[in-house]
C-alpha cells in the first residue's frame, strides 16, 4: 500500500485554518453586528464565539491532517485501484479498470506550490463512483493518469 507525500498534511492544514478563519470572521460579523447587544452579553461575552471557532479552528488545524495521512492509502493492483480512507468512517474503495471512463490531474494552488497533484478517476456508475488520489507528487500522478489511459485503450479494443 502506497502513502500519499507528506506535503499533503500542510495543505490540508492550510484550508482547514482558512476555512475556520472564516468562520470566526462570519462570527465576529453577526456578534457585533447582528445580535442585540444586550442579548448577545447576557449569554456569552462578544467575541466569545469567534475566539471558539477560531480555537478549535487552530486544534483542528493540527490534528486533522495528520490523522487523515495516516489512513489513507491506495495501491495500484494488476485489475484494479484499491484506496483506503477515512478518520471516523473507514471507505474502502475498489476501481477495476474497466469502470474507468476518463482521468484527470488537478492541482490547487497549494499543490503547484508543492509540486502535489491530484488524480481524479471518472468511473462508470452512480454518483459517487469518482475516485480522488490526493497529495501524489505531480510527476507520479500524471505517469499514473498515462497508464491508467492506456490500460483502458487496451481493454476498449
Amino acid at each position: 500500500m502506497y502513502s500519499l507525500d507528506p506535503a499533503i498534511k500542510i495543505i490540508w492544514g492550510v484550508v482547514i485554518f482558512i476555512q475556520f478563519m472564516f468562520y470566526s470572521a462570519v462570527a465576529i460579523f453577526l456578534e457585533f453586528f447582528v445580535i442585540p447587544g444586550n442579548l448577545s452579553d447576557w449569554i456569552i461575552p462578544k467575541g466569545m464565539i469567534a475566539l471558539g471557532f477560531f480555537s478549535l479552528g487552530l486544534i483542528l488545524t493540527f490534528i486533522i491532517p495528520v490523522l487523515r495521512f495516516k489512513y489513507w492509502k491506495f495501491e495500484v493492483r494488476d485489475e484494479e485501484i484499491y484506496l483506503e480512507r477515512g478518520i471516523l468512517t473507514r471507505i474502502k474503495t475498489v476501481a477495476p479498470y474497466r469502470r474507468i471512463q476518463h482521468t484527470d490531474v488537478q492541482q490547487s494552488i497549494l499543490e503547484r506550490m508543492s509540486h502535489l497533484g491530484k488524480l481524479v478517476i471518472y468511473t462508470a456508475g452512480t454518483r459517487g463512483a469518482d475516485v480522488i488520489l490526493p497529495g501524489l507528487p505531480i510527476e507520479y500522478a500524471e505517469d499514473l493518469r498515462d497508464k491508467l489511459r492506456n490500460i483502458t485503450i487496451e481493454d476498449a479494443v
